[in-house]
């Protein structure tokens, strides 16, 4: 037995680290302060592109952790004190959107595209999804408001919308929205009054402004991801901590899946140097 061990965070990568940490003889508690497991998969899979990676890999999830005999703890948060008390910790808390700068203006809404994915019913009349950082939250975003009927406008800086992704996945997105009649807006920006309420749209090429769409009901903004850090900045450097995922900086899904289960070797390795 290799002792006991703290994941905080019950994303891909917390799971992974659970799960392998388990398989190496680790005695493993698993602590997520939602409702479920997945972090922001469980978000991604709300809409279309991803819900069929979402079903397989929480039920991968469940059945391996139980056959690991990890134990898992839902709506638990964790404390820089619950810390202390464990032998070794994995910090898996993962990412959240980053805040926006854009305000609202007067009465129309202004929301990130996490919020507008996890609640889309409530909002009404013409959407502008604003592409801020060319991942997944825009078009998720935009596709999943479509499906609910709503006239979306897609918005980005870029020359395509979801510029970050591959190819493939973004081509596959750019089919769907057209199916969706999404109005995609290429090289286009949000123009800011000096107080930061959006007045109009800029066009980059021909280096004007137009108005936003009639019936304007809502700005969804997709600003990009910051990790979450709180903890790992109260704990600071420990030989008994390990941070893994989006706690050390956003990646993708696979990157954080790998981190989490090659962290069993640095945790080995320290376990040996303080027996």
């Amino acid at each position: 037995m290799q002792g006991r061990l703290l994941v905080v965070g019950g994303g891909p990568a917390g799971v992974a680290a659970a799960t392998a940490a388990a398989q190496a003889g680790f005695r493993v508690l698993l602590a997520e302060r939602g409702c479920r497991l997945g972090g922001q998969l469980s978000v991604a899979g709300r809409a279309f592109s991803r819900r069929a990676l979402w079903l397989r890999w929480s039920s991968w999830a469940e059945a391996e952790l139980k056959a690991r005999s990890v134990e898992v703890r839902l709506n638990t948060a964790v404390t820089a004190e619950d810390c202390a008390a464990w032998e070794r910790v994995v910090l898996a808390t993962g990412a959240r959107s980053a805040g926006l700068s854009v305000r609202s203006p007067g009465r129309i809404a202004v929301l990130s595209a996490w919020e507008a994915i996890l609640r889309p019913t409530p909002l009404t009349g013409s959407i502008v999804v604003f592409d801020g950082d060319g991942e997944w939250p825009a078009l998720d975003a935009a596709e999943l408001l479509a499906t609910h009927g709503l006239a979306v406008y897609l918005v980005t800086p870029a020359e395509t919308p979801g510029h970050g992704l591959r190819k493939g996945e973004r081509g596959a997105y750019l089919d769907r929205l057209d199916a969706l009649s999404v109005r995609l807006m290429p090289r286009h920006d949000l123009a800011l009054c000096p107080d930061g309420h959006p007045a109009q749209l800029r066009d980059l090429a021909a280096g004007r402004v137009r108005p936003f769409p009639l019936n304007l009901g809502a700005i969804v903004v997709a600003a990009g991801r910051i990790s979450e850090d709180h903890l790992a900045a109260q704990l600071r450097v420990h030989p008994k901590i390990r941070r893994v995922g989006d706690a050390v900086q956003p990646r993708c899904l696979e990157d954080a899946i790998t981190e989490g289960t090659r962290v069993v070797e640095s945790l080995r390795d320290a376990s040996s140097d303080l027996s």
